[in-house]
């Protein structure tokens, strides 16, 4: 699936996936090619799997700019 196909399924912008797929540090698959297409596609399954991973892994920050000075 495709970088734009792949952000609409998971309802963010292309530019996050793709900065995400060509972030080494994140760990994604080399791309295939389709015959004539310049376009990367990622395995639907591999990507599912990522991405529950990825979103598990977050958390809520905790805002500290509102708390007093420690005494």
């Amino acid at each position: 699936m495709t970088i734009p196909r792949l952000a609409e399924r998971v309802g963010r912008s292309r530019t996050l996936i793709h900065r995400l797929a060509t972030t080494p540090a994140e760990g994604w698959p080399a791309p295939v090619f389709r015959p004539g297409s310049s376009r990367p596609e990622y395995d639907v399954a591999w990507f599912d799997e990522y991405w529950a991973r990825r979103q598990a892994g977050m958390t809520q920050g905790r805002r500290t700019d509102l708390q007093g000075p420690e005494n």
